[in-house]
């Protein structure tokens, strides 16, 4: 489906998200994602920040709570500011605040003083930091996959979110959901063979 010029045709839809409706969610996410994505990469990817993930933080952030931080938007532009531009700037806004919070936090990772960092050692220490580092593995597998699989992805397991809570902030019917679910049970098995991790 293809993003609105502007208008009124535009502020409907933001409308309908903000009302629940799935298909405008999708069509906001297919419509806005791709540049979105563009532009965290040329920015944050030499800063280090991984740019798929600001993106689906950055929308999953606009879906959740009955999409408030959409409907805070709606009102805020309510004179007639709704425009594509706008969107697109409040979207580019939104996303810089989560990268400024992933640099934040890494910081504080790095800055953490030496005698309160863990100290385990042993075969348990090492059993945990191999599962880290498969896990990483395998979720830079996923991103080079579908945008939309990486997303439930995150919902569902980084933020903890249930299905039905999954398909409720995208605006997802239950049955692209389940797809999506399906999906990435594929893509992890796929990507699971090609990294050579056994994943029982």
């Amino acid at each position: 489906m293809e993003g609105p010029a502007g208008g009124d045709d535009l502020l409907d839809r933001l409308r309908r998200v903000a009302a629940g409706d799935r298909e405008a969610a999708a069509w906001l996410y297919d419509s806005f994602a791709p540049s979105l994505f563009r532009r965290l990469r040329r920015r944050y990817e030499p800063l280090g920040l991984d740019s798929e993930d600001l993106l689906q933080d950055s929308f999953a952030l606009y879906f959740r709570d009955d999409a408030k931080v959409l409907r805070d938007f709606l009102e805020r532009t309510a004179g007639g500011g709704a425009t594509r531009q706008a969107l697109e700037r409040h979207l580019w806004d939104l996303a810089c605040g989560v990268a400024a919070n992933a640099r934040r936090t890494a910081w504080r990772r790095r800055a953490v003083p030496l005698p309160e960092l863990p100290l385990s050692t042993g075969a348990a220490a090492e059993s945990r930091a191999l599962a880290r580092d498969t896990l990483r593995r395998l979720e830079a597998c996923l991103r080079e996959g579908n945008r939309r699989v990486v997303l439930y992805y995150a919902l569902r397991f980084r933020d903890g979110l249930t299905p039905a809570e999954v398909a409720r902030v995208t605006g997802w019917s239950s049955k692209a959901t389940y797809k999506l679910r399906q999906s990435l049970n594929e893509a992890v098995r796929e990507c699971a063979e090609r990294l050579r991790i056994d994943i029982g």
